[in-house]
């Protein structure tokens, strides 16, 4: 490589990097119309699910469309205001909390809901194809329909999701100009740094990885290519050769590859600086706490755990298609990871490694970082070389596996709407304003994965149901998301010591003996899998499969 060539000398080595995975003999219009309709159909499919159950078991979701819907309804709604009120401030997690209450006054609830979920579930994907296409990639990157219900977005992480999937488009952006229009690379990246923020700050430190890893490697080639074939080269065309030419040519490559440095530092510390100052005046920066990790067998297991679905093998398969391909064909030279994603690649592997399991109140922070790993697996890599054989057989594993994980999410799904239309029937005597006390089926008792009540990782999918309550019957439930450092709303009192003396989520077994006074009703959840609550205390109102309902004669044990 010649010294000082830029990356617009080297567009058409990516243009060249382009790699058909389908019939060669596609002419460029055909194979483009082609690829199109592809991206088109992989979003329908990903969204198809939303059309089964107008409450996706999303973990977390039923919890974060409660806050959405009270924060919609205040300061109208009277009953709404007795349990909760606004409580804005910094928060580097806000993309739902800004979109969502505006949106539910357009469209109902629901509707809002798994719209904003489609974004989600959309927004890497389409942020993958997008990067990957910035590097010169073209089918590869498809298969990022893979990982696109990965297990984090099924543990409700949207906010999560909607900011790596700007992360990766604003990456794109960042690729494609900062060569060519650094002024328009800059200012993108500056007023996307705070969105990114405002998202999630995850995604932003996703962003920060991408371009400053990007960054890093221009350094890098820089410093090859300023070596003693460019300076010095350039030395002794105007110099008799002396003893110390060598030492000035090496200062000279010295004072060119700081410069490189600089001209490349400044504009990211410009890009984050804003970023920086609101974390430093957001409540999570204050927050202290003991960091949790996890063994190092368990940690790299979330590499290929991002896969998790609902069919422990076909999550396996899953992983190790999308794992094992990139890998091999790099040590067989059948594909390649650019510098400028590989560089990146490798910061996010040292954080993985590095980084806690929980900390400062938010767990799986490890597992966030597996996630972007394994969407770099399709944005990052280039495929090469590949004979017609292993064309066929990637494409035909990566559409089996799509659409087998598909069938296996919608049906899950399908049979989760029963569980969600038990709960509506047992919650019709409550009214508004009353207090509801959930509880929910033992681990043991919840063993049962019927209508795929849990993950194949074992994670329980309807933990929070019981926000149903809040939503369709507007009474107060005592597990709302409500810490004022990652939501903007708050518990009223006297609720909020109710909460804090319910504390967690709470089985059968230890309702039997809790002391439920200030609440009219006890919800039951996995009904069908838990012992009666002892009538002394708690009278049967209803039951309907999944759920029953009890009246409380009797607060204290």
């Amino acid at each position: 490589m010649k010294a000082g060539r830029s990356h617009r000398d080297r567009s058409g080595d990516v243009a060249k990097a382009r790699f058909r995975m389908i019939r060669p003999g596609l002419t460029a219009r055909a194979e483009s119309r082609l690829w199109w309709a592809a991206l088109a159909g992989l979003c329908i499919v990903l969204t198809a699910p939303l059309l089964v159950t107008d409450m996706p078991p999303l973990i977390d979701y039923p919890n974060h469309l409660a806050r959405l819907f009270v924060l919609a309804s205040l300061p109208g709604d009277p009953e709404l205001t007795k349990f909760y009120a606004p409580h804005w401030s910094v928060i580097p997690n806000l993309a739902l909390d800004l979109a969502g209450p505006p949106l539910m006054r357009v469209v109902p609830v629901y509707a809002a809901g798994r719209l904003l979920i489609a974004i989600s579930v959309l927004l890497p994907v389409i942020g993958s194809v997008a990067y990957a296409s910035a590097l010169g990639g073209r089918w590869w990157p498809l298969g990022a329909g893979l990982v696109a219900w990965n297990n984090c977005l099924l543990y409700g992480f949207l906010n999560f999701s909607i900011g790596l999937g700007l992360a990766l488009l604003l990456a794109a952006a960042w690729l494609r100009w900062r060569e060519s229009r650094p002024f328009r690379a800059v200012a993108v990246a500056a007023a996307g740094a705070p969105v990114l923020f405002t998202c999630h700050l995850m995604g932003l430190v996703f962003f920060a990885v991408l371009i400053g890893g990007a960054e890093l490697f221009r350094v890098l080639e820089s410093k090859t290519d300023t070596g003693s074939s460019g300076v010095t080269h350039r030395l002794s065309s105007v110099m008799p050769t002396s003893a110390g030419s060598g030492d000035r040519a090496s200062c000279e490559a010295q004072a060119v590859l700081l410069r490189e440095a600089l001209r490349r530092s400044v504009p990211l510390a410009l890009i984050f600086a804003l970023p920086a100052l609101l974390y430093a005046f957001s409540d999570l920066s204050q927050l202290g706490g003991d960091a949790v990790f996890l063994p190092p067998g368990a940690k790299l297991l979330q590499l290929a755990g991002v896969f998790s679905n609902y069919l422990w093998w076909l999550d396996a398969a899953t992983a190790a298609v999308a794992i094992g391909v990139p890998v091999l064909c790099v040590l067989t030279r059948r594909g390649r990871f650019p510098g400028v994603a590989a560089v990146p690649m490798l910061l996010l592997m040292v954080a993985f490694l590095a980084a806690p399991y929980a900390w400062k109140g938010t767990y799986h922070l490890d597992t966030r970082l597996a996630v972007m790993l394994d969407f770099m697996l399709f944005a990052g890599f280039l495929p090469r070389r590949w004979p017609g054989g292993l064309r066929i057989f990637a494409a035909a594993a990566l559409i089996l596996l799509f659409g087998a994980r598909m069938a296996v999410l919608t049906a899950a799904w399908a049979a989760h709407q029963a569980d969600i239309d038990d709960i509506r029937r047992v919650l019709e005597p409550v009214r508004p304003g009353q207090a509801v006390y959930v509880v929910s089926a033992g681990l043991a008792e919840a063993a049962d994965n019927r209508r795929g009540r849990a993950m194949s990782d074992g994670s329980r999918t309807g933990i929070h149901l019981g926000a149903l309550a809040l939503i369709e019957r507007r009474a107060w439930w005592p597990f709302e998301f409500d810490n004022v450092s990652q939501q903007p709303m708050e518990t009223r009192q006297p609720y909020r010591a109710m909460a804090e003396r319910v504390g967690d989520l709470p089985d059968a077994a230890q309702a039997a003996t809790a002391d439920v006074c200030g609440f009219d009703y006890v919800l039951l959840t996995g009904a069908d899998a838990a012992p009666a609550l002892p009538p002394e205390r708690l009278q049967l109102l209803r039951r309907s499969g999944f759920a029953a309902l009890y009246r409380i004669t009797r607060c204290q044990p």
